[in-house]
């Protein structure tokens, strides 16, 4: 082994371990192991920057605005609201069908988008019918990733490794090769979750009682003011309330009046009662430094915090929020929205204390309490995904056939060979601007920017691996597997180190890492590597064995008040039954 391999594999093992402890974002990463590689000299500049004119990169993103065209065509939504109605009576009829349409949808727009119009709709589904959320948001999540691998299309996986494929000489995957594997895999995954995961996920999250999941009945009280108190004719913000005592007063209650707005500047009376959030340290000093009276019999419940005026909802944060990094404090939270977070769920941690100061992170749900129209309109934000609080509007936009036509459309002209993927999805994107389906900012939003980066940063890693010889050694030494037992015997094994390594490292930068060493692997058998290629691809994105593993596994984290145990118990044999499947089908549908 020479000196640049084991640089090389250094480079790796910091890649992995980066992505794995999450030291830095995901497209940082990337790029710090970009750098990396032309540190040491491993890739030439040219080479560095190809990622960014590839094609598989460059679809992606085309992909990501088409989705968006559908999605704010409102046709999505709109399918799965009605769900509810053909399956009235029979809760199972109308998640079966909900899962039904995630995976349809998931394999022709991206499954992040899919998912996250589809949430808020499973969440209204387990309030109609009085279940769990916790029972349909993982199912949910790994229908659209099943759906995913439906087709070219459904996942940047696929793309990725057809690109790949075409830059070693191979030919690119058509627009349904996954169909025939994808759809048995699908059904499989619909009959995993009648027999198994519907009757065995737990019931954690009830929807009807925000307060108790959140743990809150320490941190929500109720004080009235006396006709004796000091505070009587003082200000919130003149007494420094927030200051001294660490406390948010949410609203004052006067008679049958609630005053939500501009209350640090509101002169508080006799008689007032004011909702207040902090620790019961602080709340007691505060009451004995007033002569307050605490209404401590009192238990707080969401019905004490909604009603028409105000609500007590759960929002999260989007991948593409541009709050993320930043805290609730440097972003003034309560002034900028209007609201006020009183807890915050960051990959299952329940976070009551000190919310100013946390970090806000991707796919973090917040608890958040306001007047009705200031949290309405966080729903109206990209920064935010609503959490089944509001109703989903089931009105579709004006000229909707438009973007309802344009993924059929470019999907039909790619299957047809009338050209090719990109071209077709690139005027598709013209479409949707030129007709002003979507918007030039909406447009760019649209894209997960930190996708693409990790995509075009990622992908010299794998001509690293060539141009060292690593793949050539690597594939030297599992070889031998195929020639002691044969070509499935490899492909079983690749298979299972690929979907091994993508449940903590990035299912692209995995396949970017296992392609190289399929197709080297090949050559030493001199057996057709499309079969290899077909293993990477499915093991790639079959991801369902942890949170971070994939981004719609970790939206439906916090929602679902999940624990990280709850994935690898459940996820864990639909991987296994994944690896039988394939490791005996792929080399019927693509044989060696």
């Amino acid at each position: 082994m020479n000196l640049d391999m084991v640089i090389l594999l250094g480079i790796i093992a910091f890649t992995i371990l980066a992505f794995t402890r999450e030291w830095m974002s995901m497209d940082i990463v990337a790029m710090t192991c970009l750098g990396l590689l032309l540190v040491f000299d491993l890739v030439t500049p040219e080479e560095a920057i190809s990622g960014f004119g590839n094609t598989a990169v460059i679809t992606v993103m085309m992909m990501f605005v088409l989705s968006e065209g559908l999605v704010q065509s409102g046709l999505i939504a709109k399918f799965g609201n009605r769900i509810a109605r053909f399956g009235d009576g029979d809760h199972r009829v109308a998640v079966l069908l909900l899962l039904v349409v995630a995976g349809v949808s998931s394999a022709f727009i991206n499954n992040t988008a899919a998912v996250g119009v589809l949430m808020p709709v499973a969440i209204k589904l387990a309030r109609h019918f009085d279940f769990s959320p916790s029972k349909i948001l993982l199912p949910l999540s790994y229908m659209a990733i099943i759906g995913g691998t439906c087709t070219l299309l459904g996942t940047s996986t696929n793309l990725l490794v057809s690109s790949l494929s075409a830059e070693h000489g191979e030919a690119e995957f058509t627009v349904f090769e996954f169909l025939t594997l994808g759809s048995i895999l699908f059904l499989v995954g619909l009959a995993y979750y009648v027999f198994f995961l519907r009757r065995y996920l737990p019931s954690r999250s009830i929807i009807s009682s925000l307060t108790r999941k959140y743990h809150l009945t320490g941190f929500l009280t109720e004080v009235r003011i006396p006709a004796n108190s000091k505070l009587i004719n003082k200000t919130v913000l003149g007494e420094h309330v927030s200051e001294r005592f660490h406390l948010n007063v949410l609203e004052i209650i006067r008679g049958k009046q609630k005053i939500t707005s501009d209350l640090r500047n509101t002169a508080l009376l006799a008689g007032d009662v004011l909702l207040v959030r902090g620790s019961v340290e602080d709340i007691v000093a505060f009451r004995e430094r007033y002569g307050l009276l605490l209404l401590t019999d009192i238990k707080l419940t969401d019905a004490d915090l909604s009603d028409h005026g105000t609500i007590l909802a759960e929002v999260q944060i989007t991948s593409l929020s541009r709050l993320l990094g930043s805290t609730i404090k440097d972003i003034n939270f309560r002034k900028r929205f209007g609201s006020f977070v009183l807890g915050i769920n960051s990959t299952g941690q329940m976070i009551r204390d000190k919310l100013a100061l946390i970090p806000l992170k991707a796919w973090d749900t917040l608890l958040v309490f306001g007047p009705r129209s200031r949290i309405e309109a966080l729903y109206g934000m990209d920064d935010f995904v609503r959490l089944g609080e509001s109703e989903v509007k089931l009105r579709l936009t004006s000229r909707w056939w438009i973007s309802g036509a344009l993924i059929p459309i470019v999907v039909l002209l790619a299957t047809l060979g009338w050209m090719p993927i990109l071209k077709a999805a690139i005027l598709g994107v013209v479409v949707l601007l030129v007709t002003r389906r979507v918007t030039t900012q909406q447009a760019y939003r649209a894209i997960d920017w930190t996708v693409i980066v990790l995509l075009a940063a990622i992908l010299p890693l794998g001509r690293a691996m060539e141009n060292t010889g690593l793949a050539e050694s690597i594939g030297s030494f599992i070889s031998q597997i195929g020639i002691s037992f044969g070509p499935t015997a490899l492909l079983s094994v690749i298979y299972l180190a690929t979907s091994l390594l993508t449940s903590t490292f990035s299912n692209n930068a995995t396949a970017v890492l296992m392609v190289p060493i399929a197709f080297t692997t090949a050559a030493k058998l001199g057996v057709d590597p499309k079969p290899l290629l077909m293993a990477v691809t499915y093991a790639a994105s079959a991801s369902f064995m942890t949170p971070m593993s994939y981004q719609t596994n970790a939206m439906v984290f916090g929602p679902g008040n999940y624990k990280f145990i709850d994935y690898l118990r459940y996820g864990a044999p639909l991987n296994l039954i994944f690896w039988i499947l394939s490791t005996i089908l792929i080399p019927i549908l693509w044989p060696f």
